[in-house]
């Protein structure tokens, strides 16, 4: 049986993500799955292993740059880390802080000021680092494109190991090394490291290099994973290879042995569950990132790193006012630029109020409410105005920015995100060539907009013994999604709405019953009503609130019958 022709409630159509599979049973669905993503039962994707991870030495420049660490603690060299604001950047600084701290290096950091200094490593903090006796330093996140920053290391006598893993340009800094999966002649665990992640490999090829030499710390690397896996997680990377071994093992470390400072994180945001790869996204990376959006991340990086119970409990908490704080200042910003924008229906706009922090948030909720791009400004102490972007499905920001190239003094991105700073005087030219550049790309758009589906399921495979297994596919999230499923015509005998927006309800085939939940009904609310019948594309997965082998159907998106 083919597919529905018809788009869903979200404007989707739908397609087979593999083979097409239809199943009756719960094992014809399991089987089916396995075979079209190239599993079997004791494939070890299954039982992640950290011996499975890749040797440390097969990333470029990794010998070189870990000898010259391992050089610097054994002469008692002072180290610097040049770290960066965002939940990946701090997190990074945190597990070379203290993992070389454990060492007995002495180690400083900096971090620099989203709205002042932005991303990148500034030629003064490599000053200040040689003024302080420095002559090593290791940037986490940052450094492949901060030429000056590198030049100024090289000509003043100090050794800058880059580690990073964003896209480098065409030419290379002149850093002592550059550990960048995403250099064109290194292509390290399929280029899908974090900078996180960059840090620890370094961590595993010092440590190595020191256990040769008859000095191997007593420091467990394993202690860091927790943070590893939050920012890798937070930085939205595909959690496949490296990163599915890093996250799996993160995850098991947070929710049996955290880091002082992520068990104060966790209990400040009040997660009851089992921490899972949602939980970072929702609860744990926000209060991480907003002490960077509107103060400084150098709150986040000391909670993230210290060992004191009392000192951690204080720094949770002064993370969770100013998440409370962003928050505040996102919606104010939000209902500004609406105010501003009124029925334009180009989404550009600026103003001088708003906090750099949080205007890209600001412009990620206008693009998810109009479904196009949007651009949303501030204006930076020297003036300038400095642009968010945040897309939609079937938009490329990272193209569309190179079309507006320009009008800006520099940009950046990928497809559904980037931002940049705008000429003087250019602000017209740029919205003038934004507007044409949207126009050009919502005339495909919609032929990007697509549901991929695993198989096609009826009521009677919704078994529980489908939704443990279906579990093992975990940490799902991006590059490893979960599996989806298609139910036709089913009948809604029942509707509750509960607190928060979401919606349960009663379904049936006329002979078996599963029960429905939306979390948020967005365009879906009056699809969704007692009587009505619909084809539901969505995951099955445990009822852990009814408990007792129970089941239900978390519906993503529907079609009208």
């Amino acid at each position: 049986m083919n597919l529905p022709e018809q788009r869903t409630a979200k404007g989707c159509r739908l397609s087979w993500r593999d083979e097409p599979l239809h199943a009756d049973d719960p094992v014809a669905a399991w089987h089916g799955v396995l075979k079209n993503r190239g599993l079997s039962e004791t494939d070890s994707f299954f039982s992640p292993r950290l011996s499975d991870l890749p040797d440390p030495f097969q990333m470029t420049d990794m010998g070189k740059a870990a000898e010259r660490v391992a050089d610097a603690i054994a002469s008692g060299e002072a180290i610097h880390i040049f770290g960066d604001f965002d939940a990946d950047g701090v997190n990074g600084t945190a597990i070379l802080v203290e993992a070389l701290q454990a060492t007995g290096a002495k180690v400083t950091f900096s971090i620099p000021h989203r709205a002042d200094e932005g991303h990148g490593i500034g030629v003064e903090p490599v000053r200040a680092a040689v003024e302080a006796g420095c002559k090593l330093g290791l940037s986490v996140d940052t450094g492949t494109t901060c030429f000056d920053a590198c030049s100024a290391a090289l000509e003043l006598g100090f050794d800058l190991i880059v580690s990073d893993h964003h896209l480098p340009d065409a030419e290379l800094p002149a850093a002592f090394a550059l550990l960048n999966p995403a250099r064109e002649d290194c292509g390290f665990a399929g280029r899908q490291l974090c900078g996180t992640g960059v840090a620890f490999f370094l961590l595993m090829a010092v440590w190595k290099v020191m256990g040769e030499r008859g000095s191997r710390p007593e420091f467990d690397l394993r202690q860091l994973l927790d943070r590893v896996a939050v920012a890798t997680v937070a930085d939205v990377m595909d959690l496949v290879g490296a990163n599915r071994v890093l996250v799996y093992h993160g995850l098991q470390r947070l929710n049996n042995e955290p880091s002082v400072g992520m068990r104060a994180l966790i209990t400040i945001a009040k997660v009851k569950k089992a921490v899972s790869v949602e939980t970072i996204g929702f609860y744990l990376a926000p209060r991480i990132n907003a002490a960077g959006r509107l103060q400084h991340g150098e709150a986040a990086m000391r909670l993230l790193s210290t060992h004191d119970a009392d000192e951690a409990a204080k720094l949770a908490s002064e993370l969770d006012e100013t998440n409370k704080q962003r928050r505040l200042v996102e919606a104010e910003a939000f209902k500004q630029a609406e105010l501003m924008l009124g029925d334009a229906e180009i989404l550009a706009v600026y103003d001088q109020r708003w906090h750099a922090g949080v205007v890209g948030l600001v412009a990620g909720r206008l693009a998810r409410k109009h479904g196009r791009p949007a651009a949303v400004g501030f204006v930076s102490p020297d003036g300038a105005v400095r642009v968010s972007l945040r897309g939609q499905p079937g938009f490329h920001i990272g193209k569309l920015l190179n079309r507006c190239g320009e009008h800006l003094e520099g940009f950046g991105g990928h497809a559904g995100a980037g931002g940049g700073t705008i000429k003087a005087g250019q602000w017209d030219q740029f919205c003038e060539t934004f507007a044409l550049v949207v126009a050009d790309q919502a005339e495909h758009a919609s032929d990007f907009l697509q549901h991929s589906i695993d198989g096609e399921l009826s009521l009677r495979a919704l078994h529980i013994a489908l939704a443990d297994r279906l579990a093992r596919f975990e940490p799902i999230g991006r590059g490893n999604p979960a599996c989806s499923w298609l139910i036709r015509d089913l009948h809604i005998a029942d509707r509750r709405n509960l607190k928060g927006g979401v919606v349960r309800l009663k379904l049936t085939d006329g002979s078996s019953w599963i029960d429905g939940i939306v979390f948020g009904a967005n365009g879906m609310s009056d699809a969704i009503e007692p009587g009505l019948t619909v084809s539901v594309i969505g995951q099955l997965q445990k009822d852990e609130w009814r408990g007792n082998g129970a089941v239900q159907f978390v519906i993503e998106d529907l079609i009208a019958v």
